[in-house]
């Protein structure tokens, strides 16, 4: 199908984009809290930026290896069950499907965080491709990441969107690369970008078949 935008492929982020992960994480650590008896507070940069950097900062925190690992399989065990898509996301994904658009996830998230990810919230079957950390040698923001994903995809850059909370690692980083970019805002704590903004994720939609402008951008 060819839309008024021009788009014929969205790209997603995963964690923040198609579900929320600082409630899903919130939620888990107050668990813990509660289950070790102690006030519990993850640091939600490193949350985002390198989920592997998880079981050091448990190490960190409780001091005892025992007790930092049987948090941190506490912690992961709640988490995956607190995750939840947007609310309307599965409605969006549906209706771009629906309209022949594909579809690709994009996260610097490892495999091991995001094909579980996917499959507890449904949303595994959506995805033509999943592009995870091992995917490739470099991860966004490098161009090299996007340009292996427009191969794929034997597409244009103009033909694609590119929608994540992150406006350094998913917005910038794609436009740099010629493609339509729309921040997330409604996942993420960045300020809002000022050139293509989504409050919601039924503005991806408004942006796909609404002649590609800008869904939000006050």
């Amino acid at each position: 199908m060819t839309t008024s935008s021009g788009i014929r492929a969205v790209i997603f982020d995963m964690d923040n984009t198609l579900h929320n992960l600082h409630a899903a994480a919130q939620a888990a650590a107050d668990a813990v809290s509660l289950f070790c008896g102690t006030e519990f507070t993850l640091h939600f940069t490193p949350l985002n930026r390198d989920r592997p950097s998880l079981p050091g900062e448990f190490k960190d925190f409780f001091g005892d290896e025992k007790t930092a690992s049987q948090a941190f399989s506490l912690y992961y065990t709640l988490e995956l069950q607190c995750l939840r898509e947007f609310d309307g996301m599965l409605e969006v994904l549906q209706s771009l499907k629906d309209a022949g658009i594909r579809l690709v996830v994009l996260s610097n998230s490892d495999g091991h965080s995001v094909y579980p990810r996917l499959s507890l919230m449904g949303l595994d079957g959506f995805f033509d491709a999943v592009f995870v950390r091992e995917s490739f040698a470099e991860i966004k923001p490098s161009p090299a990441v996007f340009s292996h994903v427009l191969d794929f995809l034997g597409m244009d850059a103009a033909e694609v969107l590119m929608v994540g909370d992150s406006r350094k690692k998913d917005v910038a980083a794609a436009r740099a690369c010629g493609i339509s970019a729309m921040h997330a805002w409604y996942g993420s704590w960045e300020d809002k970008d000022e050139v293509c903004a989504a409050d919601s994720p039924e503005d991806i939609l408004r942006f796909v078949f609404g002649g590609g402008k800008a869904a939000s951008s006050e």
